[in-house]
């Protein structure tokens, strides 16, 4: 045989060995699984849910501790700082100048630190965050509990929106077609 008739040959065997193959693996529309999920199922995704909403609120709350303690915090340390500056108490020792400027140096750096870390650490923007992240899970909670007789193919539907939460960047992989 010649190459070029060899090649030929190799393929078509290769295009044939697809089609079967592409053939073998579609699934017919009438038989696409509908049915509905078991209770086991179902209750794995709300205690994965609820695991997850607990999570977020727990960061949350977290969160909006630490952004605004720093904040709040910042702001009575500077003011404190601008008080102790003109002020001469002499019951806390502050007519010796060195120490006022000690001390409200002391002070207005501590408000700078805690507005950096709370900047740096993106405090505010984690806090919104995991607020938006729990009430879309919230949501989701309410659809699925709200929902009767869910089939697997809407339990896949709910656990692939649970993975878009917590994760917007997750690219979902779609089964082949």
């Amino acid at each position: 045989m010649r190459r070029t008739n060899l090649i030929l040959v190799l393929c078509l065997t290769l295009y044939m060995c697809a089609i079967a193959a592409a053939a073998q693996n579609e699934t017919p529309i009438s038989s696409v699984s509908t049915s509905v999920a078991s209770g086991d199922q179902k209750s794995a995704l709300v205690q994965k849910l609820a695991t997850y909403r607990d999570d977020y609120r727990a960061a949350q709350w977290r969160y909006s501790w630490a952004y605004h303690f720093c904040v709040y915090f910042a702001a009575i340390l500077s003011a404190l700082a601008a008080w102790l500056s003109k002020v001469h108490v002499k019951r806390l020792g502050m007519d010796d100048p060195a120490r006022r400027d000690n001390w409200t140096a002391s002070m207005a750096a501590g408000a700078a630190l805690l507005i950096a870390i709370s900047t740096a650490g993106g405090l505010a923007d984690r806090w919104q965050d995991n607020k938006k992240q729990r009430y879309a899970i919230e949501s989701v909670l309410n659809q699925f509990e709200a929902e009767q007789n869910p089939t697997s193919e809407e339990l896949e539907a709910y656990g692939k929106r649970l993975a878009l939460i917590i994760d917007p960047n997750t690219e979902l992989v779609l089964p082949p077609r």
